[in-house]
C-alpha cells in the first residue's frame, strides 16, 4: 500500500477546504443562512466532518469575496452590510461607469455593440430560466465588456471589485427570485444604455446610468428591508 505523501496531504487540506467553501457559499447565497448570521466552527465541522483548519480556510476565502465578516475574539458572521453601505457601493459604481462611458463613447465600436448586443441576449435567456447566479455573471460581463474598452487597469479593477460586492448585497437582499417577469425586466435599461452608445451620446448615456443606479436600489427594496428589521428590534 503506497504511503501518503506530503503533496498527497495538501490535494486533500485543498479538497476539504473547496467543500466546506462551495457548501457554505451555497449556503449564504441563496439565504439558507441569514445575513449577520455567526458562522459556528463546531457546528461546521460536525455538520461536514472535517477540521477546523479547512473550515478556518474557507472562511478567509468567503471574507475575501465579501460574503463572511470576521470579528477579532468574535469569530465569522455572514455579512450583513447597511442602507448606507450598499448605497455608497451603487454610488462608487455610478462614477465608474460615468467615467467608463466618457472614456469610450466615441470610439466603441460596431463590434463592441454587436458584443454588448449578445450579452443582453444571454440576459433574456436567464430571465427565462430564473438563474439568479448565471445572471449576475452576464449582468457582471455586460458592464466589464464596457470597462475594458478603457485600457485602464486602475478602472478596470475597481469596476470588477464593485460588482462584485454589490453581486453579493444583490443576492442577499435582492428581489429577483420574486420578480414577475412581464413587469421587471432589467434588461430593457441594458438595451437603452446599448443604443445610447450607439448614438454616442454621452449626455444620454450619463442619465441611462443614474437611472439604472437607482432601479437597482429600488429592486432591493432597501426601505421595506428597513422598516422590517425596526419592526422585528421592537
Amino acid at each position: 500500500m503506497r504511503r501518503q505523501t506530503f503533496t498527497d496531504t495538501v490535494k486533500e487540506r485543498q479538497s476539504r477546504t473547496e467543500d466546506v467553501y462551495e457548501y457554505l457559499k451555497e449556503f449564504i447565497l441563496f439565504r439558507k443562512i441569514a445575513p449577520g448570521t455567526q458562522l459556528v466552527e463546531k457546528a461546521i465541522g460536525k455538520e461536514l466532518k472535517v477540521s477546523r483548519t479547512p473550515i478556518r480556510n474557507a472562511m478567509n476565502r468567503l471574507e475575501s469575496e465579501g460574503l463572511v465578516k470576521i470579528v477579532s475574539n468574535r469569530g465569522a458572521f455572514v455579512v450583513q452590510p447597511t442602507r448606507d453601505e450598499i448605497r455608497q457601493a451603487f454610488d462608487m459604481r455610478r462614477h465608474l461607469e460615468k467615467m467608463t462611458a466618457e472614456l469610450i463613447h466615441e470610439t466603441i465600436s460596431e463590434d463592441d455593440l454587436l458584443q454588448m448586443s449578445e450579452w443582453i441576449e444571454h440576459e433574456k435567456k436567464t430571465y427565462e430560466t430564473k438563474d439568479i447566479l448565471q445572471y449576475l455573471e452576464v449582468n457582471k460581463q455586460f458592464h466589464m465588456s464596457l470597462a475594458l474598452k478603457t485600457k485602464n487597469s486602475f478602472l478596470i479593477d475597481f469596476t470588477e471589485r464593485i460588482l462584485d460586492q454589490i453581486n453579493v448585497y444583490l443576492m442577499l437582499y435582492d428581489v429577483f427570485f420574486d420578480e414577475n417577469l412581464d413587469e421587471k425586466k432589467r434588461f430593457k435599461e441594458h438595451e437603452l444604455i446599448l443604443e445610447a452608445f450607439r448614438g454616442k451620446n454621452l449626455g444620454r448615456l450619463l442619465h441611462l446610468i443614474d437611472q439604472h443606479m437607482e432601479a437597482s436600489l429600488r429592486y432591493m427594496s432597501l426601505d421595506e428591508r428597513d422598516r422590517f428589521e425596526y419592526i422585528d428590534k421592537k
